[in-house]
């Protein structure tokens, strides 16, 4: 059938549904960067309540809205609740269609679906290689111009893990040119130790800036499809317009609310992530590869020019790694961080993979 389709969709890739692997215990799901723990006891007794109710349409977005700003120190006016993040990334843009200012953003290697969202949406991705694994905020303020509307931003930065800190986003926000809008992605924020990880929040009402973060993630409810933006609220109120009714449906409402109502399973998660982490480290050193600090629940591995076989080989031990070819460095592996068990069988997998070409190697 011949049909006229815009050359912007034409040229986004088009990834049929890959297959499940890992759907039994046999199977170390570390590609996706997910909660290795099912949700908390609060969250599945929420949704066992709630399963009888579900011929009814989704419940007022009020009462999450009230919690999420209680957590943040700003007012419910100042939240919009979406279908994942990613449903506030396409809000952001659904709801600044812009005369003249008709492009995006976007430092690379990042979050892949910001280009994808830009091109759906009809604005053009201008995407900016970074000399380092970094994301240099100064560099990106230097390509804002007169046809910018929307700059993209992720932190901690997705593959990489590494931050930029607060003295930089306030420089950087302080350079903005009116009528561009930065989204900042802390999708991973929880996991984030350092001290210098921006208050981004605190911006909102001083700066066009629109903050997302997910329940995906430290509260596991990626199955759910459940995030949550924060902004000044007349901001805010233009992206709710461009939403569809009931976007968010009623098990993820529910159980968020009830995600936030448990600290200690957080609390657990969190300390997982920082002995994961530790332990992950320290093998990586054993094995000679050399790793990027992280500031969340994943490693970038510098694996060598066999990064994409080793995947392969770490496959055929029923490990799902993420061979980071398609974020333009084929020399990388990123491992999210599991359960104590997982990231045991992770590197026991790359010891045999990587041992053994040493051996081989050293026969020939």
């Amino acid at each position: 059938m011949k049909f006229s389709i815009d050359e912007g969709i034409k040229e986004i890739p088009y990834y049929p549904k890959a297959a499940l692997y890992g759907a039994d215990e046999k199977w170390v799901r570390l590609s996706s960067n997910e909660n290795p723990f099912p949700p908390s006891d609060k969250v599945i007794a929420s949704l066992l309540d709630a399963v009888f109710d579900v011929n009814r349409y989704p419940e007022s977005e009020t009462e999450l809205k009230g919690l999420i700003a209680a957590r943040h120190g700003i007012k419910p006016e100042n939240v919009v609740i979406g279908n994942g993040s990613n449903e506030i990334i396409e809000t952001s843009l659904k709801a600044m269609r812009h005369a003249t200012r008709n492009s995006v953003l976007i430092p690379e290697p990042s979050f892949a679906f910001y280009g994808i969202a830009a091109q759906i949406y009809g604005f053009k991705p201008v995407r900016i290689d970074l000399p380092t694994l970094s994301l240099d905020l100064d560099l990106v303020a230097q390509r804002i111009d007169d046809t910018t509307r929307v700059v993209f931003l992720n932190n901690p930065n997705n593959p990489t893990g590494m931050i930029f800190e607060d003295a930089q986003l306030r420089r950087f926000l302080k350079k903005l040119p009116a009528d561009v809008l930065v989204v900042v992605d802390e999708a991973y924020a929880e996991f984030a130790t350092s001290p210098k990880f921006p208050r981004s929040v605190s911006y909102i009402n001083d700066y066009p800036i629109i903050i997302l973060r997910t329940f995906s993630k430290a509260f596991a409810l990626a199955g759910l499809r459940i995030g949550y933006g924060m902004g000044e609220a007349s901001l805010v109120s233009y992206l709710e317009r461009t939403k569809q009714p009931f976007s968010v449906n009623m098990m993820a409402l529910i159980a968020a609310r009830a995600a936030l109502g448990d600290e200690e399973y957080l609390a657990k998660v969190l300390d997982n992530n920082r002995e994961g982490k530790a332990y992950l480290y320290r093998a990586c050193e054993e094995l000679g590869l050399s790793y990027v600090p992280t500031e969340a629940n994943y490693v970038l591995v510098q694996v060598g020019k066999e990064a994409e076989a080793v995947t392969k080989a770490l496959f055929g031990d029923r490990i799902l790694v993420r061979w980071m070819g398609a974020y333009g460095l084929p020399d990388y592996v990123r491992f999210t961080i599991g359960t104590s068990r997982e990231n045991q069988r992770l590197i026991e997998g790359l010891e045999g993979i990587l041992v053994g070409k040493k051996r081989v190697h050293r026969h020939h």
